[in-house]
């Protein structure tokens, strides 16, 4: 696994010029905002797992959060979502999964099992998906499945995640043939081992083309991951990415701007697909919805819905004719300029306002604060990730 950072492909952090009022449009000067029923100190300690049982802490004993995780019952606290889950799932390294979005694509099969989905543009008119799984048991298949970008893979390395993907990845070879981070690649040009066993054609109804007919099919993808010899273990030097509300306690953040409508751009990538999300105050969850639909699952016809959205702007260039894209999602030891940006943190139907830094290198990830360098508190369950292209940051909107 990766124990070094690695040299970015792009160039220093843009400064970002434009603010989000009450009117949707970025603003620098909100006044920072508290959570109920207290304050969350702006540092943790990251947790380890828990090798033998241990009591639940009681809510405020460890300032409303979770800190170390605790086994209860066979059952421990998510990484990825602070809920309760197996042990065995709770201590299992997650994969990471290139999907395709475009519509020709849809349904997405698997979808709703994912614990974080992130949307990423690849170009002035397309997003792709990654979305990161850590309870696949239940599932014979994952899909489409499509290629990969090199900034799509520094994010799965935020996670300690084993990286999926099929298709071709001419600008993230280098980085998928290092030995830098684990993954399960289809045979295409320039992948230097490729893991085949893992994916297969699988034809809707003879409804979708070659490209969108790709899939990643969860027996293989075990058989694969024995093959290269990787570990489902976490790695000892892992982070957790999310700080979550204790059990028994949400992050209300009653004095921040409501927000229960949520456009990523209505001008760009974002647009294109129409991506939007909705708040159901009935049920505390955001609904995504693209071409003029929730986004549903064809594995169990449930929609998409999380529990936390974060648009996260990000410093972007096209490096080719074709408009594809590098993206700067890290900081590193030739780049220490990068690794920051703006962003806007949704939750409970409010909104704050803030920033995202990724300080320490690939094998640590991203984390989230408010204006006064508070780390942000997530609710227990899903969460939603907009990696926003700055080009675009103007037509983030909400109300």
């Amino acid at each position: 696994m990766k124990k070094k950072a690695l040299a970015a492909i792009i160039l220093t952090m843009s400064l970002f010029a434009t603010a989000c009022g009450d009117d949707g449009n970025l603003d620098s000067s909100r006044a920072p905002v508290q959570l109920d029923p207290q304050a969350v100190a702006s540092s943790t300690p990251a947790p380890q797992p828990v090798a033998t049982p241990e009591a639940t802490p009681e809510p405020g004993a460890t300032g409303q959060v979770i800190t170390d995780r605790v086994v209860k019952d066979g059952k421990m606290q998510s990484y990825l979502t602070g809920e309760w889950v197996d042990e065995e799932i709770g201590n299992r390294r997650p994969i990471s999964v290139a999907m395709p979005n475009q519509k020709s694509c849809l349904p997405h099969y698997g979808i709703t099992n994912a614990s974080v989905i992130y949307q990423m543009p690849l170009r002035d008119n397309l997003t792709r998906l990654l979305c990161v799984f850590e309870d696949f048991d239940d599932l014979d298949r994952i899909g489409p499945v499509r290629s990969i970008r090199t900034y799509m893979v520094y994010t799965g390395m935020e996670h300690d995640s084993i990286v999926c993907h099929w298709g071709s990845a001419v600008y993230a070879n280098d980085l998928l043939n290092s030995a830098e981070v684990d993954n399960i690649s289809q045979a295409t040009q320039g992948i230097a081992k490729p893991t085949s066993v893992a994916f297969d054609r699988y034809n809707r109804a003879g409804k979708y083309n070659d490209t969108d007919s790709a899939y990643m099919f969860i027996d293989g993808l075990m058989k694969g991951v024995e093959q290269r010899g990787y570990s489902w273990d976490y790695d000892s030097s892992f982070e957790p990415k999310f700080l979550f509300a204790a059990e028994g306690s949400r992050a209300t953040y009653d004095d921040a701007q409501s927000a229960t409508k949520i456009w990523p751009g209505t001008k760009g990538n974002y647009n294109t697909v129409s991506a939007y999300f909705e708040y159901n105050p009935s049920t505390n969850k955001y609904e995504y919805s693209e071409y003029g639909s929730p986004l549903k699952d064809e594995h169990n016809g449930e929609t998409v819905q999380v529990d936390n959205v974060v648009l996260q702007i990000c410093y972007g260039e096209e490096i080719d004719a074709h408009g594809y894209l590098a993206m700067e999602m890290h900081r590193d030891e030739q780049h220490p300029g990068n690794g920051d940006g703006r962003m806007l943190f949704f939750t409970n139907g409010k909104v704050v306002e803030g920033y995202w830094e990724r300080k320490d290198g690939d094998d640590k990830p991203a984390k989230y604060y408010d204006a006064d360098g508070n780390e942000l508190v997530f609710n227990q369950g899903k969460t939603f990730i907009c990696h926003i292209w700055n080009k675009w940051e103007d037509y983030i909107k909400y109300e």
